[in-house]
């Protein structure tokens, strides 16, 4: 059986109240809408909610569902209050997704670009959906984007063969799910085994290996260029392009696309970061 929050709202207005004008008035509905919604509940449930006379008295029933409606407007007023504070501060704020690696480059951009607007950054490896007004921009890697989604294109990420002063020539080899990325296409200059080599699940593991001077690794420079506890001994190629991605079609207005403009010419000014 279903109720509606509706009629929970019109059975709490009247036991409140105590009378059918008067819970009309307050939920801005005719008193026949009232009558009709409690008739139309007491047929649902089988049972009698008031006892009619020369005024409406609730019965021990009617009190319950009160109550506990009672507290779920208290509850939907608080959920009222938080989403307008939320769609109050959204409208101020541009709220860019990125991956761990890249969270860097990006932190950098930020900083330099001297933004107008409020950013939230959300980190994460998942490709979140770019929804206007949830979430507005993405700093992604990509050969191409999909069709969802337009941007500007960055450049190519530089790759290089990264290790601490003095660490051992020994590699610091990806996992097997990482290597199979087809973003990362730069793993066929790396062997896929090696004597001694520690072998590891993420790209920040790789680079704090190295840190480490557990040996050497391919890393973006993105992740290791401004590290003073690593050094870079070659460049490799096969990195991919970046973009810096937008919905097609967003109607999210000038907001998030001076913040767009803005990064984009920060994060290319980023030095030692592009291969082209």
């Amino acid at each position: 059986m279903h109720i509606s929050w509706e009629d929970l709202q019109t059975l709490e207005a009247l036991v409140r109240t105590g009378s059918v004008e008067a819970a009309g008035r307050e939920l801005t509905l005719r008193h026949s809408t009232v009558s009709r919604r409690i008739a139309a509940l007491e047929g649902r449930l089988g049972a009698t909610l008031f006892a009619r006379g020369a005024r409406l008295v609730p019965t021990a029933l009617a009190q319950r569902i009160a109550e506990d409606a009672g507290a779920m407007h208290s509850a939907a007023g608080q959920i009222q209050m938080f989403v307008g504070a939320e769609r109050r501060r959204r409208e101020h704020t541009v709220v860019i997704t990125t991956s761990d690696v890249l969270s860097p480059l990006l932190c950098a951009a930020v900083a330099r670009a001297r933004l107008a607007h409020a950013v939230e950054i959300l980190v994460t490896d998942d490709e979140l959906e770019l929804l206007p007004g949830q979430v507005d921009l993405a700093l992604r890697p990509s050969q191409s984007p999909r069709g969802s989604l337009r941007g500007r294109r960055l450049g190519r990420l530089r790759i290089g063969i990264y290790r601490a002063p003095g660490a051992p020539a020994t590699w610091v080899l990806p996992g097997a799910a990482l290597r199979a990325k087809t973003s990362m296409r730069w793993w066929r200059h790396v062997p896929e085994t090696a004597p001694g080599a520690i072998v590891c699940s993420s790209l920040l593991a790789m680079r704090d290996a190295c840190r480490f001077g557990l040996g050497r690794a391919a890393l973006p420079s993105a992740l290791a260029h401004e590290d003073e506890r690593l050094r870079l001994d070659d460049e490799l190629d096969g990195g991919p392009p970046l973009w810096l991605l937008a919905p097609v079609g967003s109607a999210a207005g000038t907001k998030v696309r001076d913040v767009k403009e803005s990064l984009a010419t920060a994060l290319r000014n980023v030095g030692e970061v592009f291969a082209e």
